[in-house]
């Protein structure tokens, strides 16, 4: 008879799962926590990232809040009900907007680096741009802020990461009264460069007119005042002589007689300008010319404007 004898043999591999070491102790330093944004409305702080990365190094990236905003695009500095647009952004020109996760789509919405292996106080210096926009700075007056969360991570946000420590930046700003005047053609759009206009009449004839616009851009009032160089009247270049002419300001006449020591006020308003400016025409209609000696004349009308509030 042939016995067959089938062993089983039972093999124990002993085996350990190896698990890559990072850094300990991380750290989060906001050396500066307040921002006052009225002397310079774009500042670039810095935040330090700092561990132990004896036993390996990681990486690591920050995330900032909206603050009382609901998303990155309504991030700004807040007075009661007014907004004043604010960006926390990676790059100066504020393109490259820090968001927090859940809204991250690229590298280029977050702050990031590592922390090389090898040094029980490895730190890295990471900056970041807070920019107020100022392209409307006719807002409402007040006092405008608001905190941010900045926080830190250990990882990748496009693979794992764990939450380090965060903390909180406050940015204010104080916005007081301004108000800018812009002298254009009729219809012209404001513009704060363009504070000159000269009404070029021809050879003069007797109620010939020309239009101009004054646009008015403020947060706190204004008052309009209007000179005369010859008191309304045009002064031949070389000779003591003139010709009188009229000017309406808003579709009102107004006697520029006697102002060229003493401005006379046109218009005082209160309040918020309209987003493009306060238009308001302008009228100048030749007087009599008959008789007067040929030649060159003109005047220089000087507008000044001021707050009202």
């Amino acid at each position: 008879m042939i016995k067959y004898f089938i062993v089983l043999m039972s093999v124990l591999i002993s085996g350990t799962a190896w698990a890559q070491a990072v850094c300990t102790n991380m750290q989060l330093q906001v050396n500066q926590t307040a921002f006052d944004l009225v002397s310079s409305q774009t500042v670039n702080p810095t935040l330090v990232v700092k561990a132990n990365t004896n036993p390996g190094a990681c990486d690591f990236f920050i995330t900032f809040d909206y603050g009382q905003g609901t998303s990155f695009s309504s991030r700004g500095l807040r007075s009661g009900g007014n907004v004043w647009p604010f960006q926390l952004a990676k790059n100066a020109a504020g393109t490259q907007i820090i968001k927090r996760v859940g809204d991250i789509s690229s590298s280029n919405d977050i702050l990031s680096g590592t922390l090389t292996a090898g040094s029980n106080d490895r730190q890295v210096n990471v900056n970041y741009w807070a920019i107020l926009d100022m392209s409307n700075p006719w807002l409402p007056r007040g006092d405008y802020e608001d905190n941010f969360t900045v926080t830190l991570y250990r990882g990748s946000p496009f693979s794992s990461y764990v939450f380090i420590s965060s903390n909180s930046v406050r940015f204010r700003y104080r916005s007081g009264s301004r108000v800018d005047i812009s002298l254009v053609p009729t219809g012209g759009a404001f513009n704060v460069s363009d504070t000159t206009e000269t009404l070029n009449f021809g050879v003069l004839t007797t109620g010939a007119t020309r239009s101009a616009d004054a646009v008015i851009k403020y947060n706190g009032g204004y008052i309009l005042k209007a000179s005369s160089q010859n008191n309304g009247r045009l002064k031949h270049s070389t000779q003591n002589e003139y010709i009188d002419y009229s000017a309406t300001f808003n579709g009102s006449t107004v006697s520029l007689s006697g102002t060229s020591s003493n401005p006379v006020q046109i218009i005082r308003e209160l309040g918020q300008s309209p987003a493009n400016g306060k238009r308001i025409p302008i009228g100048v209609t030749i007087g009599n010319v008959t008789g007067k000696r040929g030649g060159q004349y003109a005047d220089t009308i000087t507008l000044t404007v001021t707050s009202a509030e």
